[in-house]
């Protein structure tokens, strides 16, 4: 984790600092640092807001406890990011995710916990496995089996 921490952070230096290059080939002049780290900005903000954005309203709407939509968004994220592997794949380079989990687990776990909480004990316990299938030493949801069973 801290290898992927550390990549992420060199990429993103390596990043800015190549647009400050090609800012200064173009507009030679004293502020081609603030343009360059500003389309760095610009670039990061789109793809972070943008790219997730249904991840972003699935967790927004379950801090508001309103399941069935953030359900749907959960979905509609699982859908883009199994759709768009790569994006989930390399997601530590493009939208600045330093998390151990892919977008496509957080939904299957985010599915599982409003399963839980409305009551369909045996789809939450489907998608801890399905969570499982993908990625055998996820502890999250080794613990979600482990309350859903009681």
């Amino acid at each position: 984790m801290i290898i992927k921490k550390t990549i992420t952070i060199i990429l993103h230096f390596a990043i800015a600092n190549t647009l400050i290059i090609i800012v200064y080939s173009i507009y030679p002049y004293y502020y081609h640092w603030a343009i360059g780290l500003f389309c760095y900005l610009i670039i990061n903000l789109i793809f972070y807001r943008v790219i997730p954005n249904k991840h972003i309203k699935g967790l927004i709407n379950l801090a508001k406890a309103d399941y069935k939509t953030a359900l749907k968004d959960f979905e509609k994220s699982h859908l883009f990011f199994s759709k768009h592997n790569f994006f989930d794949r390399y997601g530590f380079i493009f939208l600045l995710k330093m998390s151990r989990y892919s977008y496509r687990e957080a939904a299957l776990l985010n599915m599982a916990f409003i399963n839980y909480k409305i009551g369909n004990i045996e789809e939450a316990l489907k998608l801890y496995e399905k969570v499982l299938s993908i990625n055998s030493e996820n502890r999250i949801a080794k613990k979600g089996i482990k309350i859903v069973e009681l």
